[in-house]
């Protein structure tokens, strides 16, 4: 959105680059099968990918054992995250190779050339390969994205780890159990068990389903639409954030 907001606002006036990228564009219009190509191809990279490589274009302070602490397990997270990014784009690139091999256009070939053909990023990517795990893709629900970053990292890496991912098992399939002993002892078959990186846990209960008041036990309800959310201590004491 930046970038498109710049173009108008400061339209490019060098013809010769504006003739390079006509001639990108005469070239995507007049043959299908690359349009297409790039179309499918550019879609599994991910859209935050820009933002990851300037992540990673930052050299980090000095980590020391007195800075360490919740933010930084919170910076932690977020650097898994960027390197599932990295490794989503990565895995992409093969693809861009085969779509864009055969290019003719300066703008097209110049990709194909200082990016597909690079042997920097299949090194990149075998160093990403020795410690996350080759299933791991970047996902966009947020508690699938925090399970990703749970079990990004191959088991046997970090002792600790190994034990915290059985931890982060344990406390999710309680989260789950709860949930299902609400529907029952209150009758709410509907109850939902959302997630968002803000609240954590929470639950979702059709107003439709609530005869009168919603049980003492529940708290923080607040009316969503045509939905109640809500949490209880019991949930409280063991949800993810």
């Amino acid at each position: 959105t930046r970038l498109l907001r710049a173009n108008l606002l400061q339209p490019l006036k060098d013809i010769e680059t504006i003739n390079t990228r006509l001639d990108c564009l005469d070239e995507l219009m007049s043959n299908e099968q690359l349009f297409f190509g790039l179309s499918q191809v550019l879609r599994k990279f991910p859209k935050e990918t820009d933002r990851v490589l300037c992540h990673f274009c930052f050299k980090p302070k000095k980590i020391t054992n007195e800075v360490l602490g919740v933010d930084d397990a919170k910076k932690s997270q977020m650097l898994i995250s960027s390197i599932i990014l990295l490794k989503t784009a990565l895995d992409a690139l093969p693809l861009l190779s085969k779509v864009l091999k055969d290019a003719q256009c300066f703008i097209l070939a110049n990709v194909y050339k200082s990016v597909c053909e690079n042997e920097k990023y299949a090194d990149i990517r075998k160093r990403i390969g020795e410690v996350i795990d080759e299933d791991v893709l970047h996902a966009r629900v947020p508690f699938i994205a925090r399970t990703q970053q749970c079990f990004a990292v191959k088991a046997g890496i970090d002792g600790l780890l190994d034990i915290a991912r059985r931890s982060f098992c344990d406390t999710s399939e309680a989260i789950h159990n709860l949930a299902n002993k609400y529907r029952e002892e209150y009758k709410l078959p509907n109850l939902k068990l959302p997630f968002n990186n803000r609240r954590g846990f929470y639950f979702s209960i059709p107003r439709k389903d609530i005869q009168g008041k919603l049980p003492s036990k529940f708290i923080q309800v607040v009316k969503q639409g045509n939905n109640v959310h809500c949490s209880t201590l019991e949930l409280a004491s063991v949800s993810i954030v």
